[in-house]
């Protein structure tokens, strides 16, 4: 009876252990984001289907494969392959654990793109194992790059206008004093009636310009 118990617990247990393992895998499936899970030494052990939507490669090309080699940038490989080394000589972590950074990513026709992605580890009987969280931020940089563009366009306009404004200000202003001033001078030399109104309005137009 006792076997039998024990037997049964371990009936249930495998049979939850299965349960948790197809739930999991039904929420990275479904996920939006790509899931990429990789062992120590860098082999991808998991590829969800967001993963092959972004990256351009099947489960079954990525899972076995150096993560390095698939979905790294050629330019980051160094830095990649020295941070896995600290890593795996000291324990340090510097990008595991430490919430959503931007990045670059290569697909599998060459492009490279920005992501912003997350890394956890967790300890498994097989090892250490390395889950990373990727979205592909294309669009939204592109936006963001589009509106830094307009608002530089804008600025840039702005100032044309001022320049433009102040330019003309001195351009008529310097010239303008002189008509002005000629009206005053004018304005003593003896008019007559009906030509004082002339020059009065003259001078009064003049200082209405100006102001």
């Amino acid at each position: 009876l006792y076997l039998g118990y024990l037997n049964a617990q371990n009936v249930r247990r495998r049979a939850e252990v299965v349960q948790a393992s197809e739930r999991m895998k039904i929420v990275t499936g479904t996920a939006l984001d790509a899931v990429v899970v990789s062992d120590a030494d860098g082999r991808i052990l998991d590829f969800n289907a967001a993963a092959e939507q972004i990256f351009g490669y099947s489960a079954q090309e990525a899972i076995g494969a150096d993560l390095d080699e698939m979905i790294v940038p050629d330019h980051h490989r160094e830095g990649h392959a020295a941070g896995m080394a600290r890593m795996r000589a000291s324990g340090e972590k510097r990008v595991v654990g430490k919430g959503r950074i931007k990045l670059e990513a290569k697909r599998s026709n060459g492009e490279i793109f920005p992501v912003e992605f997350a890394i956890q580890s967790a300890e498994t009987d097989e090892g250490e194992i390395f889950i990373a969280f990727l979205r592909d931020i294309s669009h939204r940089v592109k936006a963001e790059a589009e509106l830094v563009a307009a608002r530089d366009r804008a600025l840039a306009g702005e100032k044309a206008k001022t320049d433009f404004l102040a330019t003309m200000s001195h351009e008529i202003r310097t010239p303008m004093n002189g008509v002005v001033g000629m009206a005053d001078v004018l304005t003593d030399t003896g008019l007559s009636a009906e030509q004082k109104l002339y020059v009065d309005t003259i001078k009064n137009s003049g200082e209405a310009l100006l102001v």
